[in-house]
């Protein structure tokens, strides 16, 4: 089951980019995961949810095209959707866009599982199958 989209939207500062004032490809998965955060949090589950220690949730995979770059002072926006995959795993599509465009300069999929303290993999809490 596909959850509703989240956009987060935000400004490419000089920190984020390299010396010819592009974003460092390693930026777009800092953007993925605030884009992943936030559309939690705007599900109602709390960052403190995400961080238990009985049960954390951490990325398993990363699957991610870079078609166009973006560029010092841009307005980008996160798009994130998140499926269901299993009891174990939970995929959020998402896609980084200049604002006003809707061509993708990034795009990914993320799965996240739910660890245990020991690390060991653990059935996803009731909260993100309401979610």
């Amino acid at each position: 089951m596909q959850i509703k989209d989240h956009v987060l939207e935000f400004r490419v500062y000089l920190e984020d980019t390299d010396a010819q004032g592009i974003v460092y490809y390693a930026n777009y998965l800092r953007y993925f995961e605030r884009g992943r955060s936030e559309f939690l949090e705007s599900l109602g589950i709390p960052m403190t949810e995400v961080a238990r220690p009985d049960c954390r949730l951490v990325v398993y995979e990363i699957r991610i095209k870079f078609r166009r770059p973006a560029s010092l002072g841009d307005r980008l926006e996160v798009l994130t959707s998140m499926v269901h995959t299993s009891e174990y795993r939970l995929t959020f599509r998402q896609q980084i866009r200049r604002r006003g465009e809707d061509d993708a300069l990034v795009s990914g999929e993320v799965d996240i599982v739910a660890i245990g303290q020991d690390g060991s993999l653990k059935e996803l809490p009731a909260i993100y199958s309401r979610a």
